[in-house]
């Protein structure tokens, strides 16, 4: 062994550890799981939002735009045949047209607000002939409603 006698428990030296500047980058990686996050939500959220059968509405010129009231949703598409809500009830003929009454009786129950029980909300294809849209509206006459809401566009919108 050498001359130098070993060291034991002394105080070593202990170097100042150091930091760096603050970086002035932007740290983008939470913005993107952010945006990534919301877009996965209006893409899951979007189509629900839409209710009814998506028909070519017939565009007029005085639009009235009011809130969803919650109202069953009946739609006849360009082939004549009737819709409840997204579900198809086939061609317009008096059984479909029992069918989508008993829908629109179920459709109330699930309606909070008693003001909108005797409401109906019926969207129509614009090239349908008034003939395959006027047995559908008699029948929601007859079933003694408050309020049928006609779907329409307005005309300057595309």
């Amino acid at each position: 062994m050498s001359g130098a006698p070993a060291r034991r428990g002394g105080v070593r030296a202990v170097k100042k550890l150091h930091l760096d500047a603050p970086k002035s980058d932007i740290n983008v990686t939470p913005l993107v799981d952010v945006c990534l996050v919301l877009l996965i939500i209006f893409m899951v959220i979007t189509p629900m939002m839409s209710r009814g059968k998506e028909v070519k509405l017939p565009k007029t010129e005085f639009h009235y735009s009011r809130k969803d009231k919650m109202q069953p949703v009946i739609g006849v598409d360009a082939d004549g045949v009737l819709w409840y809500e997204k579900i198809k009830l086939g061609e317009v003929n008096p059984g479909t047209i029992q069918q989508m009454k008993d829908s629109i009786k179920r459709g109330w129950d699930k309606v909070k607000d008693p003001e909108n029980q005797g409401r109906v909300y019926l969207k129509a294809d614009d090239s349908l002939p008034y003939s395959k849209v006027y047995p559908v509206l008699m029948a929601i006459n007859e079933m003694g409603v408050t309020s049928i809401d006609l779907g329409t566009n307005e005309k300057g919108a595309k």
